[in-house]
């Protein structure tokens, strides 16, 4: 049995994903073997699909699930990916378009074994000089990407992937700033089941807002312990034209409406987890641009609070009052007593 499942969902991006898997194989994924994870990928079948073969030649951990799918969103995608692991700790990427750095895979084995319970974030990037939902704006495209990979060489060392990033729109000031949400985190098969899995109401294209939600509700779990943050370690998302990181008509209305879903489950307000993280894993020469723009975000955060008198991660406290009930109108409770 494998000691790690890693779902990966994927539609109509084939080249995208193929690099994806690839930097999740065995291959790519260093101090690991195919006997210690499993890959599956779900995919909702579209134009432009992936082909079986080349996806089996990466790896014989890897399941491939082909999927006839009317929603719009990835839910039902997930939620099959949950019942098809076989392993305790599952990772899930729910954006399949997201290649991982060549260490994630070992440190997230490495944190299970510190605790069961423990939530595992990889901090995440953008290919390119540029965000995504600016493409046309800045002539980036996928053609100018496959340049950039080619160039770069990262099949040899996945960190040259940094060189070639940017911080992207997920968490813009770095690492040591709360996560609004996040693209590739791992946690107990408990801590998913305890917050009913993915949440079906969550039926907007690209799944809305479901990622945040999943994210900060297994954060604020009272059994959540450690959180711990890969601060070497990084997903990179590759241009793709997706729902939300593409420069197309209607985004702005649709996010809007993804936001308005999100604080209608949270009770009118949706804040990012805030939780002193954990620190895992080494760190490159690649990464230290990035961390060192953090630190100096992190800082100002930190003297900015100290001098307003408020408490840095204040969700470490609030977690012992928290409980999730997914079946009531109001699905997320926290009592401040």
């Amino acid at each position: 049995m494998p000691k790690l499942s890693i779902i990966v969902v994927v539609y109509r991006m084939s080249r995208q994903a193929m690099n994806t898997l690839y930097s999740l194989s065995a291959r790519h994924q260093r101090n690991v073997s195919e006997a210690d994870y499993e890959i599956l990928v779900m995919e909702n079948l579209s134009t432009d699909n992936l082909d079986p073969q080349a996806v089996q030649a990466l790896g014989s951990n890897i399941r491939h699930y082909r999927r006839e799918e009317s929603s719009p969103s990835p839910v039902n995608a997930i939620n099959e990916g949950f019942r098809e692991a076989r392993a305790p700790f599952i990772g899930l990427i729910i954006d399949g378009a997201r290649m991982v750095t060549p260490r994630v895979v070992e440190y997230a084995l490495m944190a299970s074994r510190m605790s069961a319970n423990t939530l595992v974030a990889v901090p995440a990037f953008n290919l390119g000089p540029y965000l995504h939902h600016q493409h046309l704006d800045c002539d980036y495209g996928e053609k100018q990407e496959q340049q950039l990979l080619e160039q770069s060489h990262w099949q040899s060392n996945g960190y040259r992937l940094f060189d070639i990033g940017n911080l992207g729109e997920a968490n813009p000031r770095g690492l040591f700033q709360p996560f609004m949400e996040n693209n590739c985190y791992f946690t107990s098969r408990d801590n998913f089941s305890a917050i009913g899995y993915a949440d079906e109401r969550f039926q907007y294209p690209g799944g809305g807002s479901l990622n945040l939600h999943m994210f900060r509700s297994i954060g604020m779990l009272p059994q959540c312990e450690p959180y711990c943050v890969m601060a070497g370690e990084g997903t990179f998302h590759q241009f793709h034209g997706g729902v939300t990181t593409a420069q197309v008509e209607g985004r702005t209305e649709l996010l809007v409406q993804f936001r308005e879903q999100l604080e209608s489950i949270w009770n009118g307000r949706f804040p990012a987890l805030e939780r002193e993280p954990f620190l895992i894993g080494a760190t490159t020469s690649h990464a230290q641009k990035l961390l060192h723009y953090s630190s100096v975000r992190g800082q100002k955060r930190f003297n900015r609070l100290h001098d307003n008198r408020c408490i840095f991660c204040q969700d470490d406290l609030q977690r012992d009052h928290f409980y999730y009930q997914r079946d009531s109108a109001d699905i997320i409770q926290c009592d401040p007593r």
